[in-house]
């Protein structure tokens, strides 16, 4: 099992609301209340731990009902802690910070992919990517797309061969959404037009 991921480590989130009620209907979206909210704190010339803080400032992102998640190197954080506490934080304009406090790291467990790529998957995606752009897909643009947006497969060409052999045989046929093999034993393969 892979070793858990540490999301967001010292990263600070503001609660901030309009000043006024007829305000949040035209609400501006995340990046740009950051952008306000670092340049109203790096304006302050006069406390220049906490303009140096701001522009150190990084955007993590912006949850509705007003949270904005920033991040920064811990003494940037603890020296905007030390604003907020002094009241000395100033907010966007148009806004005023109801709360400052810290993110605990959210813990993300990556999932294990299998070793193999399915074939039928690779295929019908691939042939769907070229026609999505109309490229006309003959062996050598597919095997080309393969190798491009598939790289370290060594069998691609032998596969696409068989594929391609299979399909001048005629044991394979695509109707409408389904790919099936002609076979003793018939196989659907899903595919896309």
């Amino acid at each position: 099992m892979a070793r858990p991921v540490q999301l967001a480590p010292g990263s600070l989130a503001l609660v901030l609301s309009p000043r006024e009620a007829g305000q949040a209907a035209g609400e501006p979206g995340g990046r740009a209340l950051f952008r306000a909210f670092r340049r109203a704190n790096a304006r302050c010339f006069w406390n220049a731990r906490l303009a140096r803080a701001a522009s150190r400032l990084a955007f993590l992102g912006w949850l509705r009902r007003g949270v904005l998640l920033v991040r920064a190197p811990q003494p940037c954080v603890q020296v905007l802690r030390d604003a907020w506490r002094r009241r000395a934080l100033r907010p966007p304009r148009g806004f005023r910070i109801t709360a400052v406090g810290d993110v605990f790291p959210v813990q993300m467990s990556p999932i294990a992919q299998c070793r193999f790529v399915p074939l039928a998957e690779v295929l019908c995606c691939a042939i769907a990517d070229m026609n999505a752009v109309q490229m006309a897909v003959t062996q050598q643009s597919l095997l080309e797309h393969l190798i491009k947006h598939y790289p370290g497969r060594r069998a691609w060409y032998l596969l696409i061969l068989t594929f391609w052999m299979d399909l001048k045989e005629d044991s394979i046929f695509c109707p409408t959404v389904k790919v099936f093999r002609r076979a003793k034993t018939l196989h659907r393969i899903p595919c896309f037009n």
